[in-house]
């Protein structure tokens, strides 16, 4: 009779501990659910705040001061290009980045369901820093790429995003503007 009660107290003590490392693992996995989802919640958040900056040029009228001032604060980003569209010249200029990485604006193929990028030819682009873009001393004989940028226009920028989400290139183009 004692060997049936020890074999019942062992018996029913593994039962026990089965029953209490199965309410742990079911009570990790949902837990661990709601890590996920916080976690990717986060993630999204983050994206959206870090891409924010560049709303107030998604398809809106800005000024020549705020083509300068994107020149000059974008200059150092990896991976990105400002593409600038004058009056004088429609084709356009790129400005200055420290990366020296230029898109191209996006072309949409007939097969294709996205926009592609792709780096422009490095050798046949001009580039031009902020001072030369403000510099009023050539005369427009003299400045036949007419990089000059008048800070008193208006630009329509346009943002344009990888599939990825992330912003490659923005195009500032007086020719659209308030169009």
């Amino acid at each position: 009779m004692e060997n049936i009660s020890t074999g019942l107290k062992w018996v029913i003590g593994i039962i026990v501990t089965i029953l209490i490392i199965a309410a742990g693992v079911s009570i990790y996995l949902v837990i661990n659910n709601y890590f996920i989802r916080a976690q990717e919640q986060t993630l999204a958040q983050t994206q959206m705040i870090n891409q924010a900056e560049f709303n107030s040029y998604d398809n809106k009228d800005v000024s020549g001061q705020d083509v300068i001032n994107a020149a000059m604060r974008y200059r150092g980003r990896p991976q990105f290009s400002i593409l600038i569209k004058t009056g004088v010249n429609p084709t356009g200029f790129y400005a200055t980045n420290t990366y020296k990485t230029y898109y191209s604006l996006p072309s949409k193929k007939d097969n294709e369901t996205e926009e592609q990028f792709h780096l422009d030819d490095l050798s046949s682009l001009e580039d031009y820093s902020v001072s030369q873009m403000l510099d009023q001393s050539k005369k427009q004989d003299d400045n036949k790429e007419n990089s000059n940028v008048n800070t008193q226009s208006i630009f329509r920028a346009n943002v344009f995003r990888d599939k990825n989400g992330e912003v490659r290139l923005i195009e500032f183009d007086q020719n659209k503007a308030g169009k």
